[in-house]
């Protein structure tokens, strides 16, 4: 990673959550479009560039690992009250900290495959990994950002909060230089990548469906995410 992508991933989230710190909160069914827009566009990128490359790199393991994943996020949903899909549970007067350290960890994995390795190999998946977390990230700061408001906390305690969370990507790419260093070894960030991108995305689009009911909107914003993750591979 360079380093105005450092900036690009902190600042997206500074930002978003300085402006709906300051203003009202983001409507519901708002919010419920904008996580199944970033679900699709996530399901996207993992089937067109982070699972191919992950198995292309370890086709013997790479499957084991996306399991990994998977189970890594069902076990992170059980203390964050699943705000990676846009569940939001009000903590009255205190920080919600195991929410924050597992939102933290997750954010810390997503960093693993974008160390300088994964763009030498392969430019259009760092792209994409970069460009799915910036979609990933803002409806997850819209919904901390109000957890932490009901949480009646300071307004500098919420920035200090959420500059902490935005740092925790590119440190997670920072430990990974240091770990993946091979095209095997990198393989495995990727493979846990994409197990914990299917399960948040599938989560998310399950719960999008309203008793399996047709909504033409949501169709429309899923196949708006699913177009624009495929617009990564032009």
């Amino acid at each position: 990673m360079n380093s105005f992508e450092y900036i690009i991933l902190i600042g997206a989230v500074v930002l978003v959550g300085s402006i709906f710190l300051y203003s009202k909160v983001l409507p519901a069914s708002a919010t419920k479009l904008l996580n199944a827009f970033s679900a699709a566009f996530l399901i996207g990128i993992c089937f067109t560039e982070i699972l191919p490359e992950s198995y292309h790199l370890n086709h013997t393991y790479a499957g084991i690992f996306v399991i990994v994943g998977f189970l890594t996020q069902l076990i992170l949903g059980v203390f964050s009250g699943g705000i990676e899909h846009g569940h939001a549970h009000p903590h009255k007067h205190e920080i919600p900290y195991a929410v924050l350290i597992s939102l933290g960890t997750h954010a810390f994995i997503e960093g693993w495959p974008l160390n300088s390795a994964t763009h030498e190999q392969n430019e259009a998946l760092h792209h994409a990994l970069i460009t799915g977390i910036l979609v990933h990230n803002i409806p997850i700061t819209i919904v901390l950002t109000n957890m932490l408001k009901h949480a009646h906390l300071k307004n500098t305690t919420i920035l200090l909060l959420l500059f902490g969370f935005s740092l925790l990507t590119p440190l997670g790419s920072f430990f990974a230089d240091f770990w993946f260093l091979t095209p095997d070894m990198l393989a495995i960030p990727l493979a846990i990548v994409a197990g914990i991108l299917l399960h948040i995305s599938t989560t998310i689009l399950f719960e999008a469906a309203d008793s399996h009911k047709f909504n033409l909107i949501k169709m429309v914003v899923i196949l708006l995410g699913l177009g624009f993750s495929l617009m990564l591979l032009l």
